[in-house]
């Protein structure tokens, strides 16, 4: 896994999906199915073959309702290669839009999650074997970086594990950052902090995006100052690291 981020979030919206479609077919929907013939010796062997893909086309708005959605999609959205990752699954057409893509993406990784399946129980292994896929066309010679500092003087809504602001900057409850340094998550106080997070794919040649993440940080900070007066600031040290490597303070 080199998007830690990405596959969080992604994990929560077909775990999401797949109890969706589970209640879909507890209430009497039925998964269609096609007759296949298979070669077995002497005379050829017919079984039955789930058509996963087109149950979940046909539920595609009723997905797209689930609150998980939203974010998967803007995680999505804000990532290069979402094209070749389209490609990869054979689809007919690459659309132009950066949220049209989003939306087909998540569409074939549902797909590639629920192959061949007639229940939707969520399967971590199926899962996990789709999203390398996934990341495997996004990140090909390339490596995320990731470079997180906290926000001081903010809170989220518990409800909410993170903000999007778009691309790759957001705002996260750091306590939710299972991986992240305990000194960028807890400081000096009893509370967690809100990290302003800013993931980058990039050339591996390319140094981290240290001086991108000041000035984008700060501009959350201006933001903030104009909506609401408070003592909002940046923590003086931030943090960086490739993939999943080990986390590098950096001076912010």
């Amino acid at each position: 896994m080199r998007n830690s981020t990405l596959h969080q979030i992604l994990e929560g919206f077909i775990a999401d999906a797949a109890g969706q479609l589970v209640a879909e077919t507890a209430r009497g929907a039925e998964v269609p199915f096609e007759l296949i013939e298979q070669q077995g010796g002497s005379s050829p062997l017919y079984c039955y073959r789930p058509l996963t893909g087109a149950f979940i086309r046909e539920r595609l708005d009723v997905l797209a309702a689930l609150p998980s959605y939203a974010a998967a999609v803007r995680a999505l959205a804000a990532l290069d290669g979402i094209e070749a990752y389209l490609r990869e699954r054979g689809e007919p057409r690459i659309p132009a839009q950066a949220r049209e893509r989003a939306d087909a993406a998540l569409r074939c990784l549902l797909a590639r999650v629920f192959a061949e399946r007639s229940e939707f129980g969520f399967d971590p292994a199926r899962f996990e074997a789709a999203y390398a896929e996934l990341e495997r066309a996004l990140y090909e010679g390339r490596c995320i970086t990731t470079v997180i500092a906290p926000l001081l003087g903010i809170a989220l809504d518990h409800r909410s594990r993170e903000l999007a602001l778009g691309d790759g900057l957001s705002l996260v409850r750091g306590e939710t950052c299972a991986d992240a340094p305990t000194e960028a998550v807890w400081g000096d106080g009893e509370d967690p902090t809100v990290l302003a997070v800013l993931v980058v794919a990039q050339d591996r040649a390319v140094p981290p995006p240290v001086s991108i993440a000041r000035a984008r940080f700060r501009r959350v900070l201006t933001t903030l100052r104009l909506f609401e007066r408070g003592g909002y600031a940046i923590g003086p040290m931030g943090w960086t690291r490739t993939d999943s490597g080990s986390w590098r303070p950096v001076a912010l």
